[in-house]
């Protein structure tokens, strides 16, 4: 996630434990396009080059000449990771039926999900999130006619709505698998001043992140079920694999982590598409009545970019710097194993989000431009930092946002060279922290998201945490701190990891942890 532009950003502009065994890293490689692909959420009766659009509120300039579309694939993963998801063993396993009502502003599922306990210790309960109760979504689910192994199970409602407690009787031993079924409905909010529209419907787009009651993470502090505070990501979670079908008016462009089939026509102008993810640690899809659509071919990888009619230079550029994104992150981290990557334009308010296999890039940007590079390289970089290497985000907000704002910079570096990356770090990291150090706000970058006063949260963990991968880069050099971060991803690819975990990937690479550059910045300890 990243919510604001700085004004120095705007003169730029204009001037880990886990239960998977990944597959072993690769040399990424171009890929051939299969012609008898169909585009992800094409609606029924069009062609990857000829999408079907609803008439659009805006102007449209002059028609030119559509691009030739790479048509998308049928799998999730890219050939080489084909078998990650039997490599990952018992993870969850979510089969969804959606059903969108546009005109009510709401969705209705049925959700099944196989879960399997993992732990050394006997579960009394099962926790499922209800996140589209939270402020920072802003929109109201309901669950019924819950049952666990079928049998009907009164859930305790807790956390302001936004958690389900299912007691588990008997309890479950380690290994053991249970079903949990249930019924839902969301309310979707059509207005962005609640939760910065990220989960809304909104000018023809109905953005839905985690539309379904979610599994949280369950540790050596047992269930991670928190209400964080508005100002930060709220979605800690396991990988999954999903099966989900999603029914809705067949006029919509169907966007979604993993891929989608072709719609099938149902009655009434309605569609049912299904869509296949996994190993991934949530599902997001989108919905959209105008949405154009380019796309390119990059180390293997269809990246998409959607975006509204007439906003075609900020729907190029942002397919432009997720190419690049994404080459210059495989090469300095590893490979992106999943067969696509889509850029999404969405009325948002925060500036962009990153969810598994899609981000979203706030629409005001798109018709400027400005502003589209830095949040869709920083969205992208959290496919590794978040989608791929997960973390606790409520907890220890700054391993995943810290090191993907230093990322973002590392694009600008292998773009645009060293004279550019290091403006970056004095005006957007430095400056930021010299300011904070003068006010007397400066704060260390490892506390909790709790601990943060809104006002101080972005610039102490996103651009002061920046800082402390660059002095760990200053110390190790250039050479020990990327294969760092390559190590890190390579243990980490679809587990969780920890700020001890990382320290280890460095004390592995270099022989020392630097434990007191890790206590200066993070602990904040002299």
């Amino acid at each position: 996630m990243k919510k604001r532009l700085s004004l120095i950003w705007i003169f730029l502009f204009l001037a880990g434990i886990g239960a998977c065994s990944p597959t072993a890293d690769i040399s990424p490689t171009q890929a051939t396009p299969d012609p008898t692909l169909t585009a992800e959420g094409t609606p029924p009766g069009s062609t990857p080059g000829n999408p079907v659009a609803s008439p659009v509120p805006s102007p449209v300039p002059s028609p030119v000449a559509t691009p030739t579309l790479v048509p998308l694939p049928r799998t999730c993963l890219r050939e080489p990771f084909a078998t990650d998801v039997e490599n990952c063993g018992a993870i969850p396993y979510y089969d969804i039926a959606l059903t969108v009502d546009l005109a009510a502003a709401q969705v209705t599922g049925h959700q099944e999900v196989r879960y399997t306990n993992q732990e050394n210790e006997p579960l009394s309960s099962l926790y499922l999130r209800l996140f589209p109760n939270s402020p920072t979504y802003g929109g109201v689910m309901t669950v019924t006619n819950v049952a666990l192994a079928g049998q009907a199970v009164t859930p305790a409602v807790e956390l302001e709505g936004t958690a389900l407690r299912l007691p588990l009787r008997p309890s479950l031993a380690g290994g053991e698998m249970i079903t949990a079924a249930m019924d839902f409905a969301v309310d979707v909010p059509t207005s962005g001043r609640t939760g910065y529209g990220l989960f809304s419907y909104q000018r023809g787009v109905m953005a839905l992140p985690n539309v379904y009651p979610l599994i949280p993470v369950y540790d050596d502090e047992g269930w991670n079920v928190e209400l964080p505070p508005t100002h930060a990501d709220d979605v800690y979670s396991d990988i999954a694999a999903y099966h989900v079908r999603i029914t809705a008016p067949s006029s919509l462009r169907l966007i979604t982590s993993g891929t989608c089939g072709p719609g099938v026509l149902e009655e009434e102008g309605e569609a049912t598409w299904t869509c296949e993810a996994g190993p991934m640690r949530d599902f997001a899809l989108v919905l959209g009545e105008n949405f154009q659509h380019r796309n390119r071919i990059e180390k293997g990888v269809v990246v998409n970019s959607y975006f509204y009619a007439g906003h075609e230079a900020g729907g190029e550029k942002a397919l432009e710097v997720a190419v690049d994104a994404l080459s210059v992150f495989t090469d300095l981290f590893g490979p992106y194993p999943y067969t696509e990557l889509d850029v999404v334009e969405t009325p948002n308010y925060l500036g962009g989000m990153e969810y598994p296999g899609l981000v979203v890039v706030e629409d005001n940007l798109y018709a400027g431009v400005v502003g589209v590079e830095w949040l869709t390289a920083h969205e992208v970089a959290h496919q590794w930092w978040f989608a791929l290497v997960g973390s606790d985000q409520v907890d220890e907000p700054w391993l995943d946002e810290a090191l993907t704002q230093y990322s973002t910079m590392l694009y600008y570096e292998q773009v645009y060279g060293a004279e550019r990356a290091e403006r970056i770090r004095y005006s957007e990291f430095e400056q930021v922290h010299q300011s904070l150090i003068w006010r007397g706000r400066d704060l260390p970058i490892g506390l909790s998201t709790q601990e943060y006063p809104a006002e101080l949260y972005w610039e102490v963990v996103y651009d002061k945490g920046a800082l402390y991968f660059h002095a760990l880069r200053e110390m190790v050099g250039d050479e020990a701190f990327f294969d760092i971060l390559r190590t890190y991803y390579r243990r980490h690819r679809y587990r969780i990891a920890t700020p001890e975990s990382f320290l280890a990937s460095v004390e592995s690479v270099t022989g020392d942890p630097y434990e007191d550059l890790f206590a200066e910045w993070v602990l904040g300890q002299e």
